[in-house]
């Protein structure tokens, strides 16, 4: 009985020293949201920017999946260690780890017990970043259709280098550069403009695109200019998102087929194709502009 009482005792040491002085933070708090852990991810990374109070740094990240911030709120300092994991297609479960440099022992001590300045603050914390996540996706809808299979078309490009969210001023910049140059020579449209991203560096968050009409009787064209130049995008079996939102936000489409992809265990490539149906330059609601993306998939 007295080996049985020492070994509980040793076990319960271990537990209270890996408590105090082991553990990552000091406190955790968990929620879910439906939503894709990429568009988690996009609103942790641009907190900084909805809160001038509020000023961070990224020390770590695993692409999807953790993220390690710095964080400055009221004159105090903060680690924050954030986990995001998927539960199915539509719901992320975010893991939040909170650790105050210098003050570890006395906070892992009350904070499960008693409300503190530092369960105050942190609370406050969550709720600051709850409001700004919920306001980042309420500004889009993304319905994933599965398997489509993305129609062969000839087309008239210019090619950019940005980021995601640059995509939208390319595609402004260059849009009346096509149309002129169509129009200028008698081409035939053959469907709605697209954005073709030959490569997309997720850790950089850069993309290389190519942004391009689809025209008729590409083998006639007269020579583009420098800057245009005739591509061909292949029919391909793809996983197919409809996205209705600004044409500035439509990777939060691609995050959504990627964390489709890894729960269907599916290979795709890292190539996205952006077919978009409406033309902002007329205004209206950005909540009905849609655009079709897709995303191949490999053998």
């Amino acid at each position: 009985m007295k080996k049985i009482l020492f070994v509980i005792g040793l076990l319960l040491l271990a537990v209270l020293v890996w408590y105090l002085f082991v553990k990552k933070s000091d406190y955790i708090y968990t929620f879910k949201e439906k939503t894709s852990a990429g568009s988690i991810l996009y609103s942790i990374s641009n907190w900084h920017n909805t809160n001038d109070a509020i000023a961070t740094k990224t020390i770590d990240s695993t692409l999807y999946a953790s993220l390690t911030q710095q964080l400055s709120y009221k004159g105090k300092n903060y680690m924050l260690y954030w986990d995001i994991n998927s539960v199915n297609d539509s719901v992320t479960e975010v893991n939040i780890g909170i650790k105050q440099p210098g003050k570890s022992i006395s906070n892992r001590i009350t904070a499960p017990f008693f409300k503190t300045d530092f369960t105050a603050t942190t609370k406050d914390l969550l709720i600051n970043f709850k409001k700004t996540l919920d306001l980042n996706i309420s500004t889009f809808k993304v319905q994933i259709e599965g398997t489509a299979t993305m129609p062969n078309k000839q087309c008239v490009c210019v090619n950019a280098k940005t980021t995601p969210e640059g995509k939208a001023g390319q595609m402004m910049r260059n849009y009346n550069y096509l149309s002129n140059y169509i129009i200028e020579n008698n081409i035939q449209p053959d469907g709605n403009p697209m954005v073709v991203i030959n490569e997309y560096n997720k850790l950089t968050d850069s993309i290389d695109m190519d942004f391009c009409f689809p025209v008729k009787g590409i083998e006639k064209l007269p020579v583009p200019s420098e800057a245009i130049f005739l591509r061909e995008v292949s029919k391909n079996t793809a996983l197919l998102a409809i996205f209705h939102g600004n044409y500035m936000y439509t990777q939060h489409a691609w995050f959504a087929l990627y964390n489709y992809a890894d729960n269907h265990a599916i290979n795709v490539s890292n190539k996205v194709i952006e077919v978009f149906n409406n033309n902002p330059n007329l205004g209206g609601d950005a909540l009905k502009w849609k655009t079709d993306v897709y995303i191949p998939i490999e053998d």
